[in-house]
């Protein structure tokens, strides 16, 4: 069902602790979707905004297509149980405002189950923001994103999830980055879960650049698993992956990061930090393969603690131990997501700053 309503949804992401809400293009309450003033804003640079399950529908010959072009070959269940955006943006466009939607779940218990789609034309620039989040204790999301990235285009996109503790959350991201475009993903997660899995996996084409970014808390009693999975197949393809990872006491954290280069003039690397409070558990497998000798990949990874030099030297500057672990520990997420825009800046900022009520050290 589709709601256009700009009040409800902002009433909704503000309560579920969500960042600029007031901004907000759309959203999604369990299975409903609300639509905002700004979703209607869109239409006059052509962009195309519907709910998935009418997109497949009204566009099912052109999402058939759309698979093909990012050489995906799963079956694409969409039925009433769905709940998603199908985004196009034509060729030759620069988006003025970040398209940012919403994904809440108020319904104790359910599950809910999302597929996005998002198809970027040749020679266009758009930025993309998401927020997720929960008004209820327990219940699981269940997402899937398929993307393309035309020719010569650039998209960038955040990704915010603020869950409640005992919710379950598997989100997979798919897409193809076509001849000298750009992608870079920006990945926040600022609150207690009981457990997250994140996966992807991202094709770059000729001259392609392919950047993901991570930071995240592994809070008490969190598992947290994130796998990602970057091909360079064409000529002159770059990919750069960083992950932060904070781990509180009895928190779990598991990245495993790979580049496989599959034609020449390509470069890679990864990088994977992880800071542990306490008795947490941190693992990082950086993994670099190639199908040619004419490719340079790098990795790095490192595990550490807060060390009392640090703390004791912000403390000589008037901060309290307890303020002075959050500073470290911000600057330490915030140090993954140095590439945002201005315009996503802010939502990050925001998020950010929501970490102060959770956990220990916060």
């Amino acid at each position: 069902m589709v709601v256009k309503q700009t009040a409800e949804i902002t009433r909704y992401a503000e309560k579920a602790g969500l960042p600029a809400s007031e901004n907000l293009i759309a959203g999604i309450l369990d299975d409903r979707l609300f639509v905002g003033y700004y979703a209607m804003y869109l239409k006059k640079y052509g962009v195309v905004f519907k709910d998935i399950r009418k997109a497949y529908e009204e566009n099912k010959e052109e999402i058939k297509n759309f698979l093909t072009r990012i050489h995906y070959d799963k079956p694409l269940q969409v039925d009433e149980n769905t709940a998603g955006f199908y985004i196009r943006v034509p060729p030759r466009t620069n988006v003025p405002i970040p398209i940012y939607g919403c994904f809440i779940i108020g319904t104790r218990g359910i599950t809910q189950r999302i597929i996005n789609i998002i198809n970027i034309g040749d020679n266009s620039n758009v930025l993309i923001a998401k927020g997720c989040a929960s008004l209820v204790s327990e219940g699981a999301h269940s997402a899937m994103t398929l993307l393309y990235v035309g020719k010569n285009s650039m998209l960038k996109n955040l990704m915010i999830h603020n869950w409640a503790s005992n919710i379950d959350v598997g989100s997979k991201t798919y897409g193809l980055m076509d001849e000298n475009s750009k992608f870079e993903y920006y990945y926040v997660k600022i609150s207690p879960i009981r457990a997250l899995g994140l996966s992807g996996h991202l094709i770059g084409m000729k001259n392609s650049t392919i950047e993901v970014h991570e930071a995240s808390v592994a809070h008490k009693n969190s598992r947290l698993n994130t796998n990602t999975l970057i091909e360079l197949r064409g000529n002159g393809s770059r990919a750069v992956i960083t992950s932060r990872g904070v781990v509180e006491e009895n928190g779990y954290m598991n990245v495993m990061a790979k580049i496989i280069a599959e034609a020449d003039e390509t470069k890679g690397h990864i990088e994977c930090n992880g800071l542990v409070l306490g008795r947490g558990i941190y693992k990082t497998a950086p993994i670099l393969e190639t199908k040619t000798n004419n490719t340079r990949l790098t990795h790095e990874a490192s595990i550490g603690k807060i060390s009392g030099e640090q703390i004791f030297y912000l403390q000589t500057r008037g901060l309290s131990e307890e303020e002075a672990t959050k500073m470290i520990i911000l600057g330490f997420l915030s140090s993954a997501l140095i590439g945002l825009p201005e315009k996503m800046r802010e939502y990050v900022q925001l998020a950010l700053k929501q970490i102060t009520s959770f956990g220990k050290g916060f």
